[in-house]
């Protein structure tokens, strides 16, 4: 009885650590998503992007972040990103599992596998090996991209826009630098003002979950992110771009963004925010809920809010 006990204990541990470790994949796809031939091959170096595969595979069940086709030394292959936020013991496995799935499902093309690490955290190690006591059965390599040793200041010389919304999570990020990336990314995405006040928001979740800027650089940008939200808002353009988009689907999409920010902050009320703002239509009150998660100060004060809402 006790042993059944401790299993199960373990077995809740283990879901509620998986929850824990994977609050930013939402966000990175959606990162990448409309942005993949200029992204890739900052993951993966030297490759030309094709397109993006289909990964809402379900086998038992089987479901991948990320997969793309591109072009390397002239040869197709298939790269495949999955995206962790904390440690997690069985990674590599999955990762074997996935891998075995797109090698055959793609014909036998090389598969690229990698493993994207935002923050600092026990980072899963390869090769990975299976072995008894007759010696080695299997050998699996894949990567690791771990953005928090990245160096900021590189990719801000390089100019890489792509990657600027990440820019808070690497090396060498501080106030002066963010307030160039930004000045960029204004210029960048001009005429587009929908997508700049995205990759401005992200900015903003990945920065409030950053521990390694100092407090003061930290709150010096999350001023001017906010102001950008202020003018964003009163600006007449943005104003009717968010009345058309209401009936292409807003709704949804700010859904989407209440759940990414509630997981992004406290993981364990991620089922709570699904229930919650399931049946919420109006993007004037989701985009409201978003903002007031984004500032809210702990678990109980979010709960709160998805009450409320909901009511």
């Amino acid at each position: 009885m006790e042993r059944a006990l401790n299993s199960m204990a373990k077995k809740t541990a283990d879901e509620a650590s998986q929850e824990q470790q994977q609050p930013y994949d939402n966000l990175l796809k959606s990162l990448l998503e409309g942005q993949e031939k200029q992204m890739l091959p900052y993951f993966v170096p030297g490759v030309e992007y094709v397109e993006t595969l289909n990964v809402e595979v379900v086998r038992t069940p089987l479901r991948v972040d990320r997969v793309y086709l591109f072009r390397h030394k002239g040869r197709k292959k298939i790269a495949h990103l999955e995206f962790e936020s904390g440690p997690n013991n069985d990674m590599a496995a999955r990762l074997l599992d996935y891998h075995t799935y797109l090698y055959r499902k793609y014909k036998k093309l090389p598969v690229i596998s990698m493993i994207v690490y935002p923050f600092p955290t026990r980072m899963a190690e390869s090769p990975l090996r299976e072995v008894d006591e007759d010696g080695e059965i299997l050998t699996f390599y894949f990567k690791i991209f771990p953005l928090w040793q990245l160096q900021a200041k590189l990719y801000v010389n390089e100019h890489a826009v792509v990657m600027y919304a990440l820019l808070p999570t690497m090396e060498g990020a501080n106030a002066p630098l963010l307030h160039k990336a930004i000045d960029e990314m204004v210029e960048y995405y001009k005429g587009n003002d929908t997508k700049l006040a995205q990759e401005l928001r992200w900015m903003g979740i990945v920065l409030r979950r950053v521990k390694t800027m100092p407090r003061e650089d930290k709150h010096e940008i999350e001023e001017r992110l906010n102001m950008w939200d202020d003018l964003m808002e009163k600006d007449p353009k943005m104003r009717k771009i968010r009345k058309e988009s209401e009936t292409k689907g807003l709704a949804e999409g700010l859904r989407t963004a209440v759940i990414t920010a509630v997981r992004i902050r406290f993981p364990g009320l991620t089922e709570l925010a699904q229930q919650k703002v399931d049946g919420i239509s109006k993007p004037a009150k989701l985009n409201l809920l978003l903002d007031q998660i984004a500032d809210a100060p702990d678990e109980d004060a979010v709960r709160s809010l998805l009450d409320l809402v909901a009511a």
